[in-house]
This record gives C-alpha cells, sequence and structure tokens, in this order.
C-alpha cells in the first residue's frame, strides 16, 4: 500500500494526503510480526477529517523494539519505541531535523511530487562514507609481486623435493 503502483495503490494514498490528514508513517523492521509474517510493516496515523488538512507527514523509522527480529522474538536490550513517543508528542519540533536522522517532516508537497508514494526509503537521505581506492596499476603491481614470489617459493620446494 506504501509504494505499490497500481492505480488502486496510488488513489489509497492520495485520498489519506489530500481529503484525509495523514498525521505519520512509522516503519517497523522486518520480522517484527514473526514467525508468523517476515513481511516489512509501517503504521499510518491519519485523522478522518474528509475535508483534507496534511501539511506534513511525520515519518519514524523504527529500527528496534525491544525483541529480537528472527523467529525465536527474544527480548534484547534495543528498543525505540520510547523514542517514538517521546517524538510523536513534539514532532512539530522535527522540522528542523535533517533527512538522514531516524525522524523527520516531510511536506505535503513532497509527498504528491513522488506521485504519493508513502515509504520512508523514497524520503530518507542516506549518506555515504567516501572511499579511497588504490590505483588499479598499483593492484596489479602487488599481485605480480605476489606470484614472483609464489613462485620462487615453489622452485625452492621443487629443489628441496629432487
Amino acid at each position: 500500500m506504501l509504494f505499490g503502483s497500481s492505480n488502486a495503490h496510488k488513489a489509497l494514498r492520495k485520498l489519506l494526503v489530500e481529503e484525509q490528514k495523514l498525521d505519520a508513517v512509522i516503519k517497523l523492521p522486518s520480522g517484527v510480526f514473526r514467525p508468523y509474517a517476515g513481511v516489512s510493516t509501517a503504521i499510518l496515523f491519519f485523522t478522518k477529517t474528509n475535508s483534507g488538512g496534511t501539511d506534513n507527514v511525520w515519518f519514524y523509522d523504527v529500527r528496534a523494539d525491544g525483541f529480537s527480529l528472527d523467529d525465536k522474538r527474544s527480548p534484547v536490550d534495543a528498543n525505540d519505541l520510547a523514542d517514538v513517543l517521546a517524538r510523536w508528542q513534539k514532532r512539530d519540533a522535527e522540522k528542523e531535523r535533517a533527512r538522514t536522522e531516524q525522524s523527520f517532516l516531510v511536506p505535503k508537497a513532497d509527498i504528491v511530487a513522488q506521485s504519493y508514494d508513502l515509504s520512508l526509503n523514497r524520503y530518507k537521505e542516506v549518506v555515504h562514507d567516501e572511499v579511497e581506492h588504490r590505483d588499479p596499476l598499483d593492484i596489479i603491481a602487488e599481485i605480480e609481486a605476489l606470484e614472483d614470489e609464489i613462485a620462487a617459493d615453489l622452485a625452492e620446494l621443487k629443489a628441496m623435493l629432487a
């Protein structure tokens, strides 16, 4: 429903954004309903207005719910649920948070521009660490040196066996 491309998916998302007041999309971690289902899940918070009212939509990426995400669902220390509640109560202050954070607000205009797609990953910005790659000729030279070393060791081993 969050990102499906059928006309029904799009119409439902548009209805939530344009005719109701969509308040939040809270993405739960995959496996939260294991062992019964391993699908990704999100919770949508909206107010039925039949007259619109969506200005900003609050997105939160729950990474841990206090339980392991395997079939055993054993208790673990990591738990974002208290943070979800605290941030929900002060969500208007989330306007200043960058989209690289765990939660942030997205203006309605951005959602409309994305064909009402409600998947968090559509709006979350990922910061990639810059990686410095070695020159390929240096790598080739290193491989050739290793091959020479291996050939010398094999020749020494052959001489010992002869």
